[in-house]
């Protein structure tokens, strides 16, 4: 029996386009070209193969002929019960010229993206889907004339095989997903655009065979006495305390974003320390606009109740302004942050909407104020990525700001306080909020991603206040009623408007706040 990640099912999924153009935008063009191996040839005990298929590719003016070529690096010979990951893995697509034409008839320039394989493994008469779907492709010129090429990499899931025969790796169905781009760099409109590739008939898909021994072996997996668990497809991914789908990750826990948004990241490795990744400078990139609504409650432990801030906020976010590479040994494999910022705006401001609330303070003494929210500078979010071994995109965000607080309209037991216009805190609360999430082996969502949105947590700290009361010092009063530690937030993002998902703009949803 052979296991594997289970795959596409040969539907086009809104949200598996989405996972799929949104991971773009943190891969695309982080992985260095190499030239494609030689078909069969060794290299130190592994064998490069490669095959070259035809395939018909469906674009808005109809479908053309495209040749697809698929190189990887093989075992020769893996001990059953071991796992097999592909390396050095390339799907090349090379459209005629007439479908460049067309892309350019869209005002593109450039493209990049994911190419997306949907193949087959078995060994006799069993079967799994081989879904190569985390392929990218980095961002490439259109010629003026002629053939293009749209060509992937990146890491694949394992397969393992419970007994020994021969391990078959079959092509199938290719798909682009792609993010054009004018001359000038703005997105096209469409932004993106979704092209399925499928195999003529008669045609042998084989890529490559590796030989499946019974028993101790030689190939690549665990060390002596490791065995993987399942030989049948993985479980649905595990879920967290909440239910919200959350994978579970490295036992070493999942990557752990910078705090100040542009350190080094923790993988939260498997094995060994984290000094053995390679860490690769920051690259800088032209951030991909963007924007959704966020809403949540903000508690006040002094007083024990929360701030409900009710009316979603419009962030703007710019998306992937640089991206970082670690390359770690072969268990972990590559591993990405993605840098972006975020504001607020709200009639012109950076701002969430006022959140009117009402407290019991000291206890017994009913106060209502309103509550104002102003970014000092942008947020800064820092997205940690990893391909699990069960063919997951994981995804640890971290997202710190600074933020000021102001309070008016303020009324104790029904009678009106006057604080002034500037009762505000005396310097901006800082407030770190975290997400974690996941893509599945089908490119859907779960728990909280950048693209797709979701739940954040964290808590902050309520610096003391200043500035309030016209006849009186009222700074005091407020200082003593809300300022301190622990105060809990948890905020929903709805999911984003962006070049990946067009489906979702102009106006996204707004999200409902979870408590």
């Amino acid at each position: 029996m052979v296991s594997s990640v289970s795959g596409e099912r040969g539907r086009r999924r809104t949200w598996a386009r989405t996972a799929s153009v949104g991971a773009v935008v943190l891969v695309a063009g982080l992985v260095p070209g190499t030239g494609v191996a030689v078909d069969e040839a060794v290299v130190e005990g592994a064998r490069a193969a490669g095959a070259e298929f035809g395939h018909r590719c469906a674009l808005p003016g109809g479908e053309h002929r495209a040749e697809v070529r698929v190189s990887a690096t093989f075992p020769r010979r893996v001990a059953a019960g071991r796992p097999v990951r592909p390396a050095d893995v390339r799907v090349a697509v090379r459209l005629p010229a007439e479908a460049v034409a067309e892309l350019a008839e869209l005002g593109a320039a450039t493209t990049s993206g994911a190419v997306r394989l949907n193949g087959r493994v078995a060994q006799g008469d069993d079967t799994a889907e081989l879904p190569w779907t985390r392929l990218a492709a980095p961002d490439t010129a259109l010629p003026a004339t002629g053939p293009y090429t749209v060509e992937g990499t990146g890491a694949v899931p394992t397969v393992t095989a419970s007994s020994g025969g021969e391990l078959t790796f079959s092509a199938g169905p290719v798909t682009l997903d792609l993010l054009l781009r004018k001359a000038d760099s703005t997105p096209t409109t469409p932004p993106g655009l979704s092209v399925t590739c499928v195999p003529e008939p008669d045609q042998d898909m084989t890529i490559a065979q590796v030989t499946v021994v019974s028993g101790p072996g030689p190939g690549p997996g665990p060390g002596a006495g490791e065995r993987p668990p399942a030989v049948e497809a993985p479980a649905t991914p595990p879920t967290g305390p909440d239910g919200a789908g959350r994978p579970g990750g490295p036992p070493g826990g999942p990557p752990k974003a910078p705090p100040d948004g542009a350190g080094r990241q923790d993988p939260g490795r498997r094995a060994g320390p984290a000094d053995e990744c390679v860490e690769n400078p920051p690259i800088p990139q032209e951030p991909v606009p963007s924007h959704g609504y966020i809403a949540g409650y903000a508690n006040v432990l002094k007083l024990g109740s929360a701030m409900f801030i009710k009316d979603p906020g419009l962030m703007k976010v710019r998306m992937a302004k640089a991206t970082q590479l670690y390359q770690c040994p072969r268990d972990d494999g590559l591993m990405f942050t993605m840098y972006s910022d975020a504001t607020f705006d709200h009639r012109g401001k950076p701002q969430l909407p006022p959140a009117r609330s009402t407290f019991l303070t000291f206890g017994f003494m009913p106060t209502t104020a309103t509550a104002e929210f102003t970014l000092e500078e942008p947020m800064e979010i820092a997205t940690g990525s990893y391909f699990s071994p069960d063919g997951q995109f994981s995804e640890v965000t971290k997202a710190t700001a600074k933020l000021w607080i102001r309070l008016y309209d303020v009324k104790v037991n029904g009678t009106p306080l006057d604080v002034g216009p500037a009762c505000r805190t005396a310097r901006p609360m800082e407030l770190s909020l975290t997400g974690r999430g996941s893509y599945d082996a089908e490119g859907r969502p779960h728990g909280y991603t950048v693209v797709t949105g979701g739940l954040l947590t964290g808590t902050a700290t309520i610096p003391e206040f200043s500035g309030c009361g016209t006849t009186e010092d009222l700074d005091r009063l407020f200082t003593a009623s809300l300022s301190g530690g622990g105060n809990h937030m948890k905020m929903t993002q709805g999911v984003l408007c962006s070049p990946g998902q067009p489906e979702y703009c102009p106006d996204p949803p707004r999200p409902k706040p979870q408590r």
